[in-house]
């Protein structure tokens, strides 16, 4: 094991003989390297960090590698980086623990860098084995550290084993070392929990057992990293039920660095340490209101792993080809990419945008690093006699579903756009909703986001001119996206109710009803609008929208249509709200904009959802049934419907 020694504070070039000077004479003698204790398994006096190295696996098992701060003791800056051996997949290498796989028998060491609460520079070094591969193997993957308190997830699965035969296996998850942790549901392939309280960085050893159908048997343990959460402020923004997770400015050395680890989503950010926009502007501020650059977001971009911001810069790169997310952009203050934001989320306390991860994955590694928590909101409403289906469309297939996590499969850039392209329409017309682009350079400095925020946005004005009107609406909308209790009345409408109140008023989906008591003007009506809008004319995909009876088991693929549209973005009634919007919030665009809307196309009553996908084959008198394919996407998109949306 290597000595983990202090890099001498500042004195980072070997011409350099003396730390603060120059001048004549001889030069002073350089001081001697400060040596620490070996970077071990223990913490010795003067340590402030020790590993936890796993026992040598078979080549194809995960195995976990963690840096530990000792007592008192606190790390920052950590990166990892690959020494030795065929080259493997870093993808927490910003974090300060690793999981990797290796495919191939034989030794891998790494180098680890880091800083304490001071800012001295450390290195040492930590290396693994693995034997040769066993035939299948179990592994266990997902991000390897947490904070204390966070919620998290684990996923299992084996090698080779098909999709079709997880449901026939055993499986359970059993706690084998570590600070005592309730684990719940241990009996499916994912197990879901949270982090136990600790006092000092701990890790976490769990186990997944599983027994196939035809007898087999499989074990493999996971090391978590539970990490002493950073201290919260006393009363902060970012509390129960909301709490922030570890994040890092992507570009190290961006300008804005440090106003994004302070402003954003830290622990001890309050309504006191809010930050003005003189010290951290808009992006619009600073670049005068002309198309941001690439570079220019990604300076303003914080992740928890690397990845995502590699992936988020490709789709600007390859997707963003008319510039309306960059644009867009121009209304925020950073762009926050987690693995455990969810919901994802526009603040106008911050003037950032908070996008869930799971948004942007392209390989299953990067899936597995992603929690899958669910939204803690995703059964309210659930005693109510109705549901609302959406999706995207495109030549009468569904846009947008996923694969099932066990088939391990990946995606392009350009399969972003049916999740992560209307996300951000919807996440960023918030942004330039509250502060349009007409304000970008008269902003106050010494203002925070909200206060900046105009009386007359967008949303104030369509609340004024061209309103909705369904109240009814609105009460189930605080039932289903806020939690309130449903009354009697509301669990005695039927779907051909529901049917009457929101096909005679002049919005798009449930969710523009998303308006909580206390809120002057609905928000979620506005971003609707923009969202349906630019993906049918930047994208060519079509929004289905449709009233069914509530879900009580199997598929929502097979919930009959009460009452349905394709493309109601486009109703005459609509299109007006959709064009006062567009020019306010994206003014960029021509006022003849939204003349290209299609003319809505109803769902056929009495047929099932997945009957009603393949309108062709509707034309023509043939009600296709969903393939099984159809069918897996069409699951994956009621969890992204589940995954509900919000805005403060």
């Amino acid at each position: 094991m290597a000595l983990l020694k202090i890099l001498a504070p500042l004195c980072l070039s070997l011409l350099m003989v003396a730390c603060g000077g120059g001048g004549g004479g001889d030069a002073a003698p350089a001081p001697d390297p400060v040596t620490v204790p070996p970077l071990g398994a223990q913490c010795l006096s003067g340590s402030v960090a020790r590993l936890a190295l796993p026992a040598p696996a078979g080549a194809g098992r995960n195995q976990e590698l963690a840096l530990l701060a000792c007592p008192g003791a606190q790390l920052d800056a950590v990166r990892w980086r690959q020494t030795e051996g065929a080259a493997l997949a870093l993808g927490s290498a910003r974090s300060q623990a690793l999981s990797v796989a290796p495919a191939v028998a034989g030794r891998y060491v790494f180098g680890v860098d880091f800083t304490d609460a001071r800012g001295t520079s450390y290195t040492g070094q930590a290396e693994l084995s693995a034997a040769a591969p066993e035939g299948a193997t179990m592994v266990v993957r997902g991000e390897p550290s947490v904070w204390s308190g966070g919620q998290t997830s684990l996923r299992a699965w084996v090698d080779g084993l098909a999709v079709a035969d997880y449901p026939l296996a055993q499986l359970r998850w059993s706690r084998v070392d570590g600070p005592d942790v309730a684990l719940g549901d241990t009996s499916q392939w994912r197990v879901i929990f949270t982090a136990p309280a600790v006092s000092q960085d701990s890790v976490l050893r769990l186990r997944a057992e599983a027994t196939l159908a035809d007898g087999r048997r499989f074990s493999q343990e996971f090391s978590l990293l539970v990490q002493v959460a950073p201290k919260p402020a006393a009363t902060p923004l970012f509390g129960a039920g909301n709490l922030s997770s570890r994040v890092y400015p992507y570009v190290t050395d961006g300008p804005h660095a440090a106003a994004l680890r302070d402003c954003i989503f830290t622990p001890a950010l309050s309504s006191a340490t809010l930050c003005t926009v003189g010290r951290l502007p808009l992006l619009g501020t600073q670049t005068r209101g002309e198309l941001p650059s690439v570079e220019q977001v990604m300076a303003r971009v914080l992740v928890s792993n690397d990845w995502m911001g590699q992936r988020f810069e490709a789709f600007l790169r390859e997707q963003d080809q008319n510039g309306d997310f960059r644009r867009l952009l121009n209304a925020t203050t950073a762009i926050v990419i987690g693995g455990r934001v969810r919901p994802a989320f526009y603040w106008s306390a911050t003037g950032a945008i908070y996008l869930d991860a799971d948004y942007l994955w392209q390989t299953a590694a990067e899936r597995d690093s992603v929690s899958e928590a669910p939204d803690p909101r995703s059964d309210f409403g659930s005693d109510l006699a109705y549901r609302m289906l959406w999706r995207y469309v495109q030549g009468n297939q569904s846009a947008g579903g996923r694969s099932d996590v066990l088939a391990r499969a990946s995606r392009d850039s350009a399969a972003l756009i049916p999740t992560l392209g209307r996300l951000l329409y919807h996440e960023l017309t918030h942004a330039n909703d509250f502060v349009p682009p007409r304000l970008h350079l008269l902003l106050n400095t010494g203002l925070r986001v909200y206060e900046a925020t105009p009386s007359n946005t967008a949303s104030d004005q369509l609340r004024i001119q061209l309103p909705f009107y369904s109240q009814q609406m609105v009460d189930l909308g605080r039932v289903q996206f806020f939690g309130a209790a449903s009354t009697a009345a509301q669990r005695g409408y039927q779907p051909a109710d529901v049917a009457g109140f929101f096909s005679t008023d002049r919005t798009t989906d449930g969710y523009s009803y998303s308006w909580p008591v206390g809120q002057s003007v609905p928000r979620e009506d506005a971003a609707m609008l923009v969202e349906e809008a630019l993906m049918q004319l930047r994208h060519g995909l079509l929004r289905d929208v449709a009233v069914t009876p509530q879900l009580l088991g199997g598929s929502s693929a097979d919930l009959t249509v009460t009452w349905g549209r394709r493309g109601r973005v486009g109703d005459v009634a609509i299109k007006p709200r959709v064009a006062l919007v567009l020019a306010q919030t994206m003014p960029w665009l021509p006022a003849s904009f939204t003349d290209g809307l299609a003319a809505p196309m109803p769902l056929r009553a009495g047929l099932s959802w997945g009957q009603n996908l393949d309108q062709g084959a509707l034309a023509l008198g043939v009600a296709r049934p969903l393939s099984a394919a159809e069918r897996a996407l069409e699951a994956d998109l009621d969890a992204q419907r589940r995954a509900a949306r919000m805005a403060r």
